[in-house]
Order: C-alpha cells, then sequence, then structure tokens
C-alpha cells in the first residue's frame, strides 16, 4: 500500500511538473510582447497605447522578463519547488496568498455541487435501473439527455432570468450569503447528475445481471435488499471515479459558472489572470489545478478498496 502511495505521488508530481511546463510554453508562443501586454492591460489600462521601447524594457526589468524563456521558466520552478510562485503582476501580493483567499469560495462551491448531484444522482440511477424501460426511466434518461447537452453558462443564464429578473427571489450574482450559492450550485449539480445518473443506471443493471445477483433472488432474498445492499455497492466503483474527476474539476475552479454569477473562486481568478497575461498568477492556478486532480484521483483510487475489498494495491493494480 505504501509503496503504491509513494509510486502514485512521484507520478503526480511528474504531471504537475510537466503540465507547468507545458503551460509556460504556450503562454511564451502566445502573440505579443508580455511587457506590452503589462503596459497596456495593467499599468495604464488602455488597449491604444504604444509604450515606448524604454518603457518595455523597464517593465521587463522590474517582473523579471529578460533572458529565453527556457532560462525564465526554471527560474520559476526552482522558486516554486521552494514555495515561492512570485508575485502577480496585477495585485502585487504572492500568489500563493492569492490563491490561498480564494479557495474556500471555490471549496465551498465544488462541496455544495457534489453534495448535491450525488443526493440527485443515486436515487435516479436507482430507480431508473429498478424499473428499466419503464415511463420513469425513460423520464430519467430525458433528463440525462437533456443536461448533458446544454451549455453550462446558457443555463445559468436562463436560472438568472427566471429566479433573479423575473421572480426576484434570488440574487443575481456575487458571495456572501446563501442566497449567493443557490444558482452556481444548481448549475453544476444538474450538469453533473446527467452524467453520472446515466452512469449509475448502466452500471446497476450490468451488476444486476450477474450470476450472484441471480443467486441471491434463487434463494429468496428480498429485492430491496438484493439492490441496495449486494447490486449498488458494486455498481458504485465507476460513479465514483467520474464523481472523483468532477470533484477534481469544481477544486479547480469552473471559469465559466465563476464569471458568470462573479464567484470569487480560483476559475474566476485564472480567467482574469489570462485576460492580462499574469503569468505567475496563471502558473499558479494551473499548478494548483493539476495538484488538486492528482491528489483527487489518489483518493478515488483509494475509495476503491473500500467499495470492493477484492481491489488490492500493488503491481497490475492502479
Amino acid at each position: 500500500m505504501m509503496g503504491y502511495l509513494l509510486k502514485r505521488l512521484l507520478m503526480a508530481a511528474l504531471v504537475v511538473m510537466a503540465t507547468s511546463a507545458l503551460t509556460f510554453c504556450m503562454l511564451s508562443a502566445s502573440p505579443g510582447d508580455t511587457a506590452e501586454v503589462i503596459i497596456k492591460k495593467i499599468l495604464v489600462g488602455e488597449e491604444e497605447y504604444s509604450p515606448t521601447k524604454q518603457e518595455i524594457q523597464t517593465v521587463k526589468d522590474v517582473f523579471g522578463l529578460n533572458g529565453p524563456a527556457i532560462v525564465l521558466y526554471f527560474r520559476w520552478l526552482w522558486n516554486a519547488i521552494h514555495g515561492d510562485f512570485g508575485c502577480s503582476y496585477v495585485s502585487g501580493l504572492p500568489v500563493l496568498k492569492e490563491i490561498v483567499a480564494r479557495l474556500p469560495a471555490t471549496a465551498l462551491l465544488a462541496l455544495t455541487s457534489t453534495t448535491l448531484s450525488v443526493l440527485i444522482t443515486i436515487p435516479l440511477g436507482v430507480l431508473s435501473a429498478a424499473r428499466q424501460n419503464s415511463l420513469l426511466d425513460y423520464a430519467c434518461l430525458a433528463y440525462s439527455a437533456f443536461f448533458i447537452s446544454i451549455p453550462s453558462f446558457w443555463f445559468a443564464l436562463i436560472l438568472i432570468l427566471i429566479f433573479s429578473l423575473y421572480l426576484d427571489i434570488l440574487p443575481v450574482a456575487g458571495f456572501g450569503s446563501l442566497a449567493h450559492l443557490v444558482l452556481p450550485s444548481i448549475t453544476l449539480a444538474t450538469g453533473m447528475s446527467a452524467v453520472t445518473t446515466r452512469l449509475t443506471r448502466s452500471s446497476l443493471l450490468e451488476v444486476l445481471g450477474q450470476d450472484y445477483i441471480t443467486t441471491a433472488r434463487a434463494k429468496g432474498l428480498n429485492e430491496n435488499t438484493i439492490l441496495y445492499k449486494h447490486a449498488l455497492r458494486n455498481a458504485l466503483i465507476p460513479v465514483v471515479t467520474i464523481v472523483g474527476i468532477q470533484m477534481g474539476h469544481l477544486l479547480s475552479g469552473t471559469v465559466i459558472v465563476e464569471t458568470v454569477f462573479g464567484w470569487p473562486g480560483i476559475g474566476k481568478l485564472l480567467a482574469d489572470s489570462i485576460e492580462v497575461r499574469d503569468i505567475p498568477m496563471i502558473q499558479g492556478c494551473v499548478v494548483f489545478i493539476a495538484a488538486m486532480f492528482s491528489i483527487v484521483n489518489l483518493l478515488v483510487d483509494v475509495s476503491y478498496r473500500l467499495l470492493d475489498p477484492r481491489v488490492k494495491y500493488g503491481e497490475g493494480n492502479a
């Protein structure tokens, strides 16, 4: 077990490093000079402004932008290994401090959305599988297909239009109260549950067709006992995988939803940083996102053993 965890942690570190390198390369190769973007969008605030060569050179000196991209990256990597992710070009504050300050808002939204999604998914998936080809089953499949197909930003705007503008019972955007949490969490939970409901149904149907379920029925066990005690637990393994991936995505910040609702999380921070090419902040957010995905995936793998004791950690079992 310990060897498996160490191997996965090493893989996670390599993934984070590769992601940061790829991000730095993409930022370096993007059109326009970073120093000019800083002057226009941060220092002056005018897109039409034409900076002089002296101004550009001064900005490069101040923000440490002189030198080849490969040198700048390894300089950043060395500092990041020692816990220094640099300072934001916009606020001047340490990147790590800004990300930690935004983490509670993102974590609150992620946990609420995931919990709401699971509360929707399990009952709908079980009912759909237990009553296959019934009207209820078709209704659950229609719900799943509809919310899988619609974009999250469109659904978010529809919720704002109905509950904020027409009914005037919930705030349009912002952060600070339970009312502000309702619309963004519903937006995220609905899309998540649409995917996991269909997966729960198909996984449960597959398990219900196994020989040991037939044997349990032949022994005269109650159908609810078979469904909830024997079948559901084994059917949850692929569901836990998807929920873990979704949770990692939410913890890393949902850029579109956080932007639409003005939610001050990591996703909005990343979107704002990309707009002004705040390289240290972008790098910090990307590293945090990669780390969150790796940690959540590791926790999901560990949870398999709790759901199915037959799962062994070791060589050949990842």
